[in-house]
């Protein structure tokens, strides 16, 4: 596992991709959901997510999320996860590629980009406003439209939790690539 340093938010991010077993893709799929909610149910989650690959021969991909680092250590030291993890075996091939991040910058991680230092803070926060500002307009005028009359705290719940999906999932991911050569300019691709 490769860790980037704190920058205040103390979450942490992991992906674990996996190549799965020939014709083992539904079960797969199966105990990818059995193992992400089991993983709900432990204090400090705060979500999951499942890429499945592009192509046919490509790793899928898990993804979660807890609030400190002590509470992703109880789900990974956990007997409950030990089971699903047992359980996969003859689901997959070969060993996983684990990825941790904590804070925002799992925003930035680029695979396709070997080694190198992570972009410069003041590169992070400017893309991480552009990805940002179009995101928030959009949820409030599509979404905000609708919950317009909710209490306060239960609408502003509602709208960040999109926006949190939409940036880490979507808008991130985009933005990172379509901005490579400005946040790692001598970086070299695999």
């Amino acid at each position: 596992m490769t860790e980037a340093g704190t920058r205040g938010d103390k979450s942490v991010t992991v992906a674990i991709s996996r190549h799965v077993a020939p014709g083992r893709d539904a079960e797969f799929a199966e105990w990818v959901h059995g193992i992400t909610a089991e993983a709900a149910r432990f204090p400090g989650h705060l979500g999951a997510g499942y890429i499945r690959p592009a192509s046919p021969n490509g790793a899928h991909t898990i993804v979660y999320r807890f609030d400190t680092r002590e509470h992703f250590d109880a789900w990974q030291q956990s007997p409950e996860r030990q089971r699903w993890t047992d359980a996969a075996h003859h689901l997959v091939a070969g060993d996983p590629n684990v990825q941790m991040a904590t804070g925002l910058e799992y925003w930035f991680d680029d695979p396709s980009c070997a080694g190198g230092a992570p972009p410069k803070v003041w590169k992070q926060a400017l893309l991480t406003w552009l990805g940002l500002y179009p995101t928030v307009l959009a949820v409030a005028y599509t979404i905000g439209v609708p919950v317009e009359g909710w209490p306060v705290p239960l609408r502003t719940a509602v709208t960040t939790a999109l926006t949190v999906a939409l940036m880490t999932w979507i808008v991130m991911p985009v933005v990172t690539r379509a901005f490579r050569g400005f946040l790692r300019p001598g970086a070299k691709s695999r």
